[in-house]
């Protein structure tokens, strides 16, 4: 069992890593469009391609969140840390939908992209954050203090 936990910790920092490493992706392609658009115009393949790593990292970081929470479950981490996990795949799914439909509703939906991104990045961290806490406190030990008890 402290072996999976051990993986589940490393994992979630390594989610942590590349979903920073996909919003850098982003700024790629945004800046990848922007001067293939002054060089000429711009073609849906043109501007595809330059999105192509932050499209296949994105692929990729949905089935990494399907393995976060099975590695959750796998590693016993508790129901509160489970549902965050099932939180976090959530927002992937959700990031993906709104990248494959982004062209329908681009002034809303391209709005939301980002915001969502970093909504992500933010349950991501929180998670690997509370995971290496709960390490060095000690399994079986809650992040919590308890409730004062009554004296009467």
């Amino acid at each position: 069992m402290d072996a999976l936990r051990t993986i589940y910790r490393y994992w979630l920092w390594l989610m942590v890593l590349a979903i920073v490493v996909q919003i850098g992706f982003a700024g790629i392609g945004a800046f990848g469009a922007l001067d293939a658009a002054t060089e000429g115009s711009v073609d849906e393949d043109t501007f595809l391609d330059k999105f192509g790593l932050h499209a296949a990292l994105g692929t990729f970081l949905v089935l990494g969140g399907l393995l976060t929470v099975l590695l959750a479950l796998a590693a016993r981490a508790g129901r509160q840390r489970v549902l965050h996990a099932l939180g976090l795949f959530v927002l992937l799914i959700v990031q993906m939908i709104l990248g494959w439909s982004g062209s329908a509703l681009p002034a809303v939906l391209g709005f939301l992209h980002p915001i969502n991104a970093l909504l992500i990045l933010g349950a991501a961290a929180s998670l690997a954050a509370r995971e290496w806490r709960r390490d060095r406190a000690g399994y079986g030990i809650p992040d919590t203090a308890p409730a004062p008890q009554s004296t009467a």
